[in-house]
């Protein structure tokens, strides 16, 4: 952390340097039917040997349709580890990932980033008793 300006990650790059990206992005369900079922159909797109039944059987649930969704649109998966793999021959390479659902988030992050800059810790869990 740096003394002047209080930014976080501001360390010089060295060779063997692990690198950790937490990243929180939160949602509202508006409309589960049509977003159990887009998910379901890109689920198809993104596995095209599969049948609709076998979609339905493996998108059931708010962390499945969340999960496909963001795998379609690039932010994890294998469509992101090829993208992100071009850079092993830049000095960069990708490990493992993981990724969690949290529902029923008390304090949602606010749309304007800057709003939620002196809340505290955006990455702590709720407490227990908050989580479905």
């Amino acid at each position: 952390m740096s003394s002047d300006d209080n930014t976080i990650g501001d360390d010089p790059l060295a060779d063997g340097m692990a690198l950790s990206l937490r990243l929180r992005h939160d949602f509202t369900v508006t409309d589960a039917d049509r977003l159990l079922t887009v998910a379901r159909r890109i689920y198809r797109e993104l596995n095209p040997d599969t049948s609709a039944d076998e979609a339905a059987g493996t998108v059931t649930c708010a962390a499945d349709a969340l999960f496909v969704i963001l795998e379609h649109a690039g932010l994890f998966g294998d469509a992101a580890d090829d993208r992100l793999s071009d850079h092993a021959a830049y000095g960069l390479a990708i490990g493992g990932w993981r990724a969690q659902i949290v529902l029923g988030e008390p304090a949602p992050l606010s749309p304007e980033p800057r709003s939620d800059c002196l809340r505290g810790d955006v990455f702590a869990l709720p407490p227990r008793d908050h989580q479905a």
